[in-house]
């Protein structure tokens, strides 16, 4: 039995030293001790009942977006106002693959009746949609769709994994965040690998807490593949082995640095396996190396000119800057790259005293510091409806302020916070180096939901409480406190 904030006993719904109330002799456990691998109870039946009913509507209300908002938007024409790019390659690009062409460029081939290996894009979200395109759910309409489910996935998958750390409350506040919050459903509008890069984001924070609390091979496993398939979705994840992997398992107390070292080299190892075909098939099909994608060299080579370093563009990206690449006999996409690389970084190299002040703007312009209100009238061009980027910045800032209070909250229990801020940093390392974009923030979405989460299940349950039981709960918010005593154990 567990006494939850308002000090009436009750049955544990969580792990026990995870999501369950510890009992008085651990709550006074010496500072080193490590967390004891611990088992993750089902959920209750009601519980599931409500997290459902918070999936159904954010389905609807994901289909209602794209249905009245997004439906039309995109078509057979490569550039099209309101549809982005990337969206026209990843829809042809599963087409294609279903039709039994390959990875190739669908642009070459559609427009310039040519066909280029290409590895614009890493391949899982555009092979997912792929499956279905090969049964015959190839429009545009079907791969909406598509979206619209794995956006529905995601808030169920959130509910899910932050009550086995959090507690109940507050896995259910974070699915209803993740359903109702603008800044998440507004990706799901769009055929764009930012859907599937917020999911995954959600079960590499899950993965990581679980190997934190069951130090075993399995969930390093487990952590493994949920990293491997961010890469899949987007490169740059490839650091969560870092930013999570490491943590997780080589700061657990409680085990010898062998196997410490061993749990660390498994979530690695794993990982590198999950992308190896893609990496390993890309290798062989260029002029210059490839492993995930050839996005880098355009990436930086829009994002680097006078546009994006002066003026009203400050921190932002232009095709303008691309310059005109002359093809020879033999060119392919990895030739682009590696001229358009060179090209942006000879540019950086000669304007070092001015990248300080771009890389300010990129940073405020990802986090909606540096004219938000332009930003929301550029983010149409990546098809988001100006009104609903109106809607999303007006609730970004005070869920970014529950998020620190929250992120305060666990880190006073010394609850790991990497596992659920890492997509963060991620996020803040890609601004740095390329761009700063509410659309490329996505994987960091969940983080900020899940730490509000926390923050608003933690008022609450104190609220509810009454000033008695707030005084217990201030007495139990020691460094040693469970989770549960954040998010709360009740529904």
């Amino acid at each position: 039995m567990g006494t939850p904030v308002g000090g009436r006993p009750q049955r544990d719904r969580g792990a026990h030293g995870v999501t369950g109330a510890l009992a008085p002799d651990e709550l006074h456990a010496p500072e080193e001790a490590a967390p004891r691998d611990v088992p993750f109870p089902r959920p209750a039946k009601r519980y599931v009942v409500i997290l459902l009913a918070i999936t159904a509507a954010a389905f609807l209300l994901r289909l209602a977006f794209y249905w009245f908002a997004r439906r039309g938007s995109c078509g057979a024409e490569v550039l099209v106002d309101g549809c982005p790019g990337d969206a026209w390659v990843y829809h042809n690009s599963a087409n294609l693959l279903a039709e039994g062409k390959g990875f190739i460029s669908p642009a070459d081939w559609y427009v310039n009746d040519v066909r280029f290996p290409s590895a614009d894009h890493p391949p899982l979200f555009f092979g997912i949609l792929a499956a279905f395109s090969f049964v015959g759910l190839d429009s545009w309409t079907a791969h909406h769709l598509v979206v619209v489910l794995m956006g529905t996935v995601t808030v169920f998958v959130t509910g899910i994994a932050t009550r086995e750390v959090f507690g109940e409350r507050a896995g259910l506040i974070a699915a209803v965040l993740i359903a109702l919050n603008p800044n998440v459903w507004i990706n799901d509008g769009n055929v764009l690998s930012e859907t599937p890069a917020i999911l995954c984001a959600v079960l590499v924070m899950w993965a990581g807490y679980r190997l934190w609390y069951r130090a075993t091979y399995a969930p390093a496993i487990l952590l493994g593949v949920a990293i491997g398939a961010s890469m899949l979705v987007r490169p740059e994840m490839g650091i969560l082995v870092l930013f999570v992997g490491a943590p997780m398992t080589l700061l657990r107390r409680d085990a010898a640095w062998r196997d410490r070292i061993l749990r660390f080299v498994v979530v690695g190892v794993t990982a590198f396996l999950v992308v190896l075909p893609w990496v390993g098939y890309n290798l062989t099909r260029f002029n210059h190396p490839v492993t995930l994608s050839t996005g880098f060299g355009i990436t930086l080579s829009n994002t680097n000119c006078d546009i994006t370093y002066y003026g009203d563009r400050l921190g932002y990206w232009s095709p303008d800057c691309i310059p005109v690449i002359e093809r020879t006999k033999g060119w392919d996409q990895s030739d682009d790259e590696q001229f358009l690389r060179e090209t942006a970084m000879d540019y950086i190299r000669s304007h070092q005293r001015r990248y300080p002040v771009v890389v300010a703007a990129r940073l405020g312009r990802m986090w909606n510091v540096y004219k938000p209100l332009q930003q929301v009238d550029l983010d149409y061009y990546e098809g988001r409806p100006v009104w609903a980027n109106r809607l999303a910045l007006v609730v970004f800032y005070p869920l970014v302020g529950l998020a620190i209070y929250g992120a305060v909250l666990v880190r006073r229990r010394r609850i790991p916070l990497m596992p659920v801020l890492a997509p963060v940093l991620v996020v803040t390392m890609s601004a740095v180096i390329t761009f700063g974009h509410a659309r490329y923030r996505a994987p960091a979405e969940p983080a900020l939901c899940i730490l509000a989460a926390i923050a608003i299940a933690h008022l609450t349950t104190r609220a509810a409480s009454g000033s008695d039981a707030g005084r217990r709960s201030g007495d139990a918010s020691s460094d040693h406190a469970s989770p549960s005593d954040i998010g709360g154990t009740r529904v």
